[in-house]
């Protein structure tokens, strides 16, 4: 590496956050000077105050019908759509009655591997025991919990699914 790469490194680096603070400097001051001026700053949500006077004399209902915006109609189905939706509701209930297999069969395994015994042939040549000091407290299977956790009781919602 040259001795000029980290001092150029470090200038870009510089250049382009002063040019992102300046940018930043920039924008606030033009939108503090077009707040201060009165300007709108958001045109297109404005709306025009209606005026009391400028209202004729009609009922409540009929003002409040004509002020409020008309509801959006509903959305149309498309067969395609409601096929392509009901196979994907088919589908993920597979993969939840797919899941659920899965998981009764990871709970077997665990009380598989939980039963698990080792046997070591003593009588052979390479058979050499442990170093074991009195100290230590003596380790079981049978006074432990075991590696895994026991198998979890499944849990059904109540709709049935």
């Amino acid at each position: 590496m040259k001795p000029t790469t980290l001092p150029l490194i470090c200038g870009i680096t510089l250049v382009a956050i002063s040019t992102a603070g300046f940018s930043h400097w920039w924008s606030i001051k033009t939108f503090v000077a077009a707040i201060n001026s009165g300007l709108p700053i958001f045109p297109s949500a404005i709306k025009p105050a209606v005026k009391p006077a400028d209202l004729p004399a009609l009922p409540l209902q009929t003002l409040v019908a004509k002020t409020l915006p008309s509801p959006p109609p509903a959305p149309t189905i498309d067969p395609s759509q409601q096929k392509f939706y009901e196979t994907l509701i088919t589908k993920m209930e597979n993969l939840q009655n797919q899941n659920r297999d899965l998981l009764d069969q990871m709970a077997e395994t665990n009380r598989d591997v939980m039963k698990l015994e080792f046997r070591v042939d003593t009588h052979s040549e390479s058979f050499r025991p442990m170093p074991v000091s009195e100290e230590q407290p003596k380790m079981s299977v049978d006074n432990g919990s075991g590696v895994l956790p026991p198998r979890a009781v499944p849990v059904f919602s109540p709709s049935g699914e």
